[in-house]
């Protein structure tokens, strides 16, 4: 099967990179491909003639959507709709990954796969657009996240990685306790990926993420606990920071069409171990 993965210098681009490596994957980033160009995507996806399209290129800088509306509607919605438009063409089946934050998180018991959506910030709604431009593809996947940690690639750092880095310096952290997420450990989730395609799954959304919920304090206590780091944790509100995006309360992802993955603790462990 020839695969193609897009965005595959990024955390979750190494990780599928690997899970696929028996298939010789070809492996594209922004250098090899501007997803924004249409007519740029169709040459190169028509000469390639990949039978699986993944595509884990996207615009993640949740704040920075605020101000940066038009790219992250372009990068996470229209681009979207350049890669299905080919991958109908040519019969490609289209892997999607999507977010926690397409929902508001006010619902304090979480999100099953068939709850409506309804975003909060304009980094939620481009997820969103994307998720209505790949369920227009023949056959595809939309695989929804929350909280990615891993082996970091050319994107943006884990929330683990900031941690471990201010603990070097600092003996007191303030970690917001009363948001709710399923941290996402990407080599499970690159995994997972290829389970429900060698599985054959129907097409639809599927949740994804490690078992488990925490808060940003909860997880930070984990880790330095995993770590042996001595350091002082004091709660904090999310109102007490200030931040251009509103992000969910419970960012919860209920998984209720797989076998559960194995929980968020386990799976950090072994990141740090």
């Amino acid at each position: 099967m020839k695969v193609l993965i897009l965005g595959a210098h990024g955390m979750l681009g190494q990780a599928l990179a690997r899970v696929f490596a028996d298939f010789s994957p070809a492996l594209w980033d922004k250098d090899e491909l501007d997803i924004t160009d249409s007519s740029a995507v169709k040459k190169r996806l028509v000469e390639l003639n990949p039978e699986l399209i993944i595509n884990t290129a996207a615009f993640t800088d949740v704040d920075g959507a605020e101000e940066n509306k038009k790219l992250a509607h372009e990068l996470n919605g229209k681009a979207v709709k350049n890669l299905v438009d080919v991958a109908n063409e040519i019969g490609a089946t289209f892997v999607q990954y999507s977010t926690a934050y397409v929902f508001d998180g006010k619902n304090p018991d979480g999100y099953k796969e068939e709850d409506l959506p309804n975003p909060s910030s304009v980094y939620g709604e481009s997820k969103l657009e994307g998720e209505r431009e790949a369920v227009k593809a023949k056959k595809y996947y939309i695989l929804r996240l929350d909280r990615l940690f891993g082996k970091a690639g050319e994107g943006k750092t884990s929330f683990i990685d900031k941690m471990l880095e201010l603990a070097k310096t600092k003996k007191k952290l303030t970690v917001i306790a009363d948001e709710y997420g399923c941290p996402t450990y990407a080599p499970d989730l690159a995994k997972r990926t290829r389970e429900i395609l060698e599985k054959q799954m129907p097409n639809g959304v599927y949740h994804c993420a490690n078992e488990g919920s925490c808060s940003w304090y909860e997880w930070a206590r984990e880790i330095f606990k995993i770590k042996g780091i001595d350091i002082e944790l004091k709660k904090a509100k999310a109102t007490d920071f200030s931040r251009k995006a509103t992000r969910p309360k419970y960012g919860v992802l209920n998984n209720t069409k797989l076998p559960k993955m194995r929980s968020w603790k386990k799976a950090l462990a072994e990141y740090l171990e």
